[in-house]
């Protein structure tokens, strides 16, 4: 090549290198991951995440769980979100196996996704914990931030031979909303007595009718008649005889429902006939021929627009979670 040639060449070269570096990021560019393919799965994910897309964000964190331990925070957010507890629940378990230090921090968060897959023996030293450091803020929000800002950092600025210090964008993550309190699973308390928890805990939900009842012997508080119900309706579980005979509990069966000391059996006691109601059955197999429901007298619940939203509502939240 000729000087003319050459000294062309150089010229084009001094004017593309004189041309002010594009906001945008390079395609070749590893960032914090040492990895392009990385960076921009975590780049897109990390984007999905913050932008509400959480199917996506769970999609693309899923083709980075053991890459780094900051995707299991990601994929744990998105699907918390999308509330498929068994998924949150196995990211929080996969990264515990690599961090064990990190489940005593998230006992709060694991917690919660045992008590929503009904691993309740499991969630309540998880949230009794939690409970007892309650002041202790979250780890999950700083977790997120420090992913988001290795993930989606901001873009370099054009050029201007001033060196500018990175400042990592400070991004809000989705709220983390506290979930039950250790108390919800304890069998014994009030707060156990919950829609939630008779859903979870009920092989069969129906709708029925109730007709009649009926009784051997002398009927007492701990000796309660036998209902006799229709069924309309199977909210849950397997088919069922349209005749439902339901052992008619008068106490929630907790400790602190003891026997009031003025309490007679009145046959006013029992439903109207042809009222509706909604019946938790945690066995699907009769006992001595009658139906147990889910904590006694909790377990039915009048028929109306209210209860059946709340049923109608759990449904849909623990779709392929419940039994």
């Amino acid at each position: 090549m000729d000087k003319l040639g050459l000294a062309g060449l150089l010229s084009l070269s001094l004017c593309i290198l004189a041309v002010p570096a594009s906001p945008t990021r390079a395609a070749d560019d590893v960032g914090f991951y040492g990895s392009v393919i990385t960076s921009g799965i975590a780049r897109k994910a990390t984007r999905a995440l913050k932008n509400g897309s959480y199917a996506e964000a769970q999609s693309e964190y899923r083709k980075l769980l053991g890459k780094d331990d900051d995707f299991y925070f990601g994929f744990y957010e998105a699907s918390r979100n999308l509330k498929q507890w068994d998924q949150a629940t196995l990211a929080l378990e996969q990264l515990f196996d690599k961090r064990p230090d990190l489940k005593n921090e998230m006992s709060l968060e694991y917690g919660e996704c045992l008590f929503k897959l009904n691993r309740f023996a499991e969630a309540e030293p998880q949230l009794k914990l939690a409970l007892a450091k309650v002041e202790e803020p979250s780890i999950l929000p700083g977790k997120l931030r420090t992913l988001y800002a290795k993930s989606d950092p901001p873009e370099a600025p054009p050029e201007t031979g001033r060196v500018i210090a990175f400042q990592p964008r400070v991004e809000t993550p989705t709220p983390i909303r506290v979930p039950l309190s250790a108390a919800a699973v304890n069998e014994d308390s009030e707060e156990s007595l919950s829609v939630l928890n008779a859903f979870m805990k009920s092989e069969s939900i129906v709708v029925a009718e109730f007709k009649s009842f009926e009784h051997e012997g002398l009927v007492t508080f701990n000796n309660p008649p036998t209902a006799v119900y229709k069924v309309t309706e199977i909210l849950k579980g397997p088919p069922l005889n349209k005749v439902l005979p339901v052992r008619y509990e008068f106490s929630r069966k907790i400790s602190s429902d003891v026997k009031p000391a003025d309490w007679k059996w009145d046959p006013a006691m029992m439903p109207k006939p042809g009222s509706k109601w909604i019946i938790f059955i945690p066995n699907s197999v009769p006992i001595a021929g009658k139906f147990e429901t889910f904590h006694g007298a909790y377990g039915r619940q009048e028929f109306n627009e209210e209860n059946l939203d709340e049923v109608h509502r759990i449904r849909q939240e623990h779709q392929g979670q419940s039994r």
